[in-house]
């Protein structure tokens, strides 16, 4: 069974290698699309208005939308204004009070009863202003025309992400930036464009696993609209599941967590999509060598109820005469399918239904034909035995959401949703030998699957009782399925005894584990002054297994303190707990990957982040910020010496050791957000270390993450030459990870007189690989059509064709004495495999 396994695991790494080599591999392209909003680039931080009584105030509520297409604007700033008409109150002329809106679009502004002017504004729109006589609660719905000059936005008010709001670490990837991003194929990847991000590095050279700050690929939370994903890869990690078509916004926290946020220690990646254009029909299609897709959007009621629909899929004809140059009959293929339906049952309410489909399909199959005889009978026998592999994997989502506003200072976001991840692998053998007369047939199938389900239900509260303070708070509760894997039978048939034996059977490692998750959280975002802002947060969970009950309180603070109107300092406190893990035997994303909950024995995984830093946006276009942080893990997991895990959680838990893991590093961001040039150069000094102290992994002496790469650089440049043209560029650096290298070989002696060879390493990880580094290019060319937009996306991945290690493998070399034959010394050798050399892209997308 493991040898088949390996065989299909082994052909899918031929397959990728065999895409990575064919040069002229057309692909699909980045979109280049107009600019829309990152940050805001400069803020005024005067404090809006002092506390005055209830009867004094009045709040003004609403959605911000963009007017072409409807859809709701993330982040998008509100800022009042208080003319001189009213000196006697606070907030007389020049004091500015500011709101931004929350994931679904939605602001609320609290102001002194009487005259302002709002200004509304998000980069890459017109600002919009309007003068109100507030009298009492207002609702007001703003729409913003889209503007292709990207400029500043001012910006009064706490944003969740970015250098203007009170959380450190977390920062929003503009979808324009993903779609221009040169990448492998020309196939824009979110996660791939996070990874240049500093803090953030890729476990395997050119493939899209994520490792946030000393942390492993499992420790980070992927949400699709909130809801958590278990597999967010396609051809074992070398593409990432989201279209960014249908993508709205990306968030990445990696240091101060919000409280909302849990069950993953090390990062969160937030994915908000598209709800649907409610005004007209919109659309693209791409055609590419690799996979073509689609994304189309567009009113079912016109300004009522929209739909948004995306499907990507890879070409099976590409595949194909793939491997059967390399003498394997079969194909790869993948796809994903999303889709959204908006109403808008009110300015009150609300209503969402969102659905994910995607899966990854290998198979293949070999034959095999000989012929045999026994001396002693003289009998000859000819056999044709032949091997059938079918490997399925992907995720289900499916969630609906309704929100609702109370009142003008009260919004809440309700949401019940399943997701499924499921990985099957069927084996078929089947053996006819014919000989003598007689014709023998032997035939044995397996099914091997596993997989997990949740069943999530969820309430979020935003509540604005002051303009100081926005206060969130809510719960969750997940069913937690995790399903075993299990095997299938076997049939013989024997024609010359004329029987017919049926030995099927299943088994399973482990019975089906179910686990219950309940978390509450509230956390308040806090002006305190004109200069120190506050967000200090809860997050309380449970989680039953096994008849095993765990608690966690989980603490979070972070605070922003502005020195002047450009200078600011931040610093946080995150406590984290994890109760789930990930068994996998590679370093790669493999379908045999199996998720398990926590155990009698094993305990959550928790971490302790401090985070510091200092921020300046004195420059008109520019950010820089420079952060500093340490993180401890507890109860972090390792498999110990000498055992692994292969497919088979049975008493997984014997299997793997507890212990403490150290990560501390220096990240410096520098960005130019505005103007036809813009990126950023992102660089990481960073250590992770792990130490078992109470097992026998490296004889409880500390020892570097296979993962930790002291130096990290990454450099993003995109240029708009004029209007048609649009030039990419990335360029990254890293230091080698680590690996475990076997210094000699040693005999073992076991008590019945056999022997047997040991690799034998005296520590853990000693030896570091040789840097990396990568040039990627793109030239986006944009025309203009009657009924649309025409692009071309010319790439280049690896430009100067840097031979990177993807895979290092180790092996025994001996050396003989010419004459007596006998063994004079052995060496270890190092084998690189390097899939992804210079690779060349085309990519053709029509926009209607």
């Amino acid at each position: 069974m493991k040898n088949k396994i390996l065989r299909a695991a082994a052909v899918l790494a031929v397959v990728a290698a065999g895409l990575a080599g064919s040069a002229g591999a057309w692909a699909q392209g980045a979109q280049g699309v107009r600019a829309q909003n990152a940050q805001g680039v400069r803020a005024q931080n005067a404090q809006g208005v002092r506390a005055q009584g209830v009867q004094d105030r009045a709040t003004v509520s609403g959605y911000i939308t963009d007017s072409k297409t409807g859809e709701t604007l993330i982040s998008a700033g509100v800022v009042a204004r208080v003319p001189s008409a009213q000196p006697g109150q606070d907030g007389a002329e020049g004091a500015l009070v500011g709101a931004v809106t929350n994931p679904y679009g939605f602001y609320t502004l609290t102001l002194p009863k009487g005259i302002h002017e709002l200004t509304v504004s998000y980069i890459g729109y017109s600002d919009q202003t309007i003068r109100i006589d507030l009298r009492r609660d207002t609702t007001i719905n703003f729409t913003l025309n889209p503007d292709l000059q990207l400029k500043g936005a001012t910006v009064v008010a706490t944003k969740d992400a970015g250098i203007l709001s009170t959380k450190m670490s977390a920062i929003e990837v503009p979808v324009t930036v993903i779609q221009q991003m040169p990448t492998l194929f020309g196939e824009a990847d979110v996660l791939k464009t996070i990874q240049l991000m500093p803090g953030v590095q890729a476990g395997t050279e050119g493939f899209s696993g994520i490792y946030v700050r000393g942390g492993g690929p499992e420790e980070n939370l992927l949400l699709l609209d909130g809801i958590s994903l278990y597999n967010a890869e396609h051809l074992l990690g070398i593409f990432s599941i989201f279209q960014p078509e249908a993508v709205k916004k990306v968030t990445l926290y990696k240091g101060s967590f919000p409280a909302r946020y849990g069950g993953r220690i090390s990062s969160i990646i937030d994915i908000r999509t598209n709800d649907g254009n409610m005004k007209e029909y919109h659309g693209s299609v791409s055609i590419g060598a690799l996979s073509d897709k689609f994304h189309v959007e567009g009113p079912i009621l016109k300004d009522k109820l929209a739909f948004s629909l995306s499907g990507r899929a890879m070409h099976t004809f590409f595949f194909t005469p793939m491997l059967k140059a390399r003498d394997v009959n079969g194909n790869y293929y993948f796809y994903d399918l999303s889709g959204k339906l908006s109403w808008r049952i009110s300015d009150k309410d609300r209503l969402f239904f969102n659905a994910y489909n995607g899966r990854d399909i290998f198979f293949f199959d070999e034959e095999d034909q000989g012929h045999y005889s026994y001396d002693d009978t003289g009998k000859h026998y000819s056999y044709t035995e032949t091997n059938d592999i079918d490997i399925r994997w992907g995720n289900t989502l499916a969630a609906l959401r309704w929100n609702h506003v109370y009142n003008s200072r009260l919004f809440s976001n309700a949401t019940v949703a399943y997701t499924r991840y499921k990985m099957k692998i069927g084996v078929g053998i089947s053996r006819t030998e014919v000989g003598d007369g007689n014709v023998e047939r032997l035939s044995y199938d397996m099914d091997y699957h596993s997989g997990m389900r949740d069943l999530t239900a969820k309430l979020d509260f935003d509540f604005t009782p002051s303009p100081r303070h926005l206060v969130k708070f809510g719960a969750e509760y997940v069913n937690h399925t995790f399903i075993p894997e299990t095997l299938g039978g076997a049939v013989f048939e024997s024609q010359e005894s004329q029987v017919k034996v049926d030995t099927s059977f299943s088994q399973s490692a482990n019975s089906i584990l179910h686990g219950h998750e309940l978390s509450v959280y509230a956390e308040d975002d806090i002006s305190v002054g004109d200069r120190l802002t506050l967000n200090p947060g809860l997050h309380a969970a449970f989680f039953y297994t096994l008849g095993t009950p765990y608690w966690s309180l989980e603490p979070r603070m972070s605070a922003k303190y502005t020195f002047a109107e450009d200078w600011s300092a931040k610093a946080s406190y995150s406590r984290m707990a994890q109760y789930v893990h990930l068994l996998s035997p590679a370093k790669i994303s493999l379908p045999i990957d199996l998720w398990v909950p926590i155990t009698d024995k094993i305990k959550p995984v928790t971490s302790d982040q401090i985070s510091l830093g200092a921020y300046f946006s004195g420059i008109p276009g520019w950010e820089f910020s420079l952060e500093g942080y340490y993180k401890w893990m507890h109860n972090i997991l390792e498999y110990s010496d000498g055992t692994s895990f292969f497919g088979n959680s049975s008493n997984w838990q014997n299997n793997v050791e507890m212990g403490e893991g150290l990560a501390r590093g220096v990240e410096l961001f520098i960005e130019k957000k505005t103007g036809a040039t813009t990126g950023w150069l992102g660089y990481t000094l960073a250590w992770s270390d792990r130490v078992f102290p109470y097992g026998t992994i490296n004889g409880g002496e500390p020892f570097p993450y296979r993962y930790d790469r002291r130096h990290n650089i990454s450099l993003v440049v995109n240029h708009r030459i004029n209007k048609k043209l649009t030039l990419s560029g990335t360029w990254t650096y890293a230091t080698g990870g680590t690996m475990t290298i076997p210094e000699r070989q040693t005999v073992v002696l076991f008590p019945d007189g056999n022997q047997e060879e040991k690799e034998y390493s005296p520590t853990r990880n000693n030896y570091r690989l040789p840097p990396s580094h990568r040039l990627n290019l793109s030239l986006n060319y944009t025309r203009k059509k009657r009924n649309g937009e025409a692009l071309w996306s010319l790439g280049v991945y690896n430009a100067y064709n840097n031979m990177n290690p993807n895979f290092v493998f180790t092996d025994f070399s001996e050396e003989f004495d010419q004459y007596s034959g006998e063994t004079t010394a052995r060496k270890v050798e190092l084998t690189k495999i390097t899939i992804l050399p210079i690779i060349p892209s085309i990519s053709y997308t029509y926009k209607f």
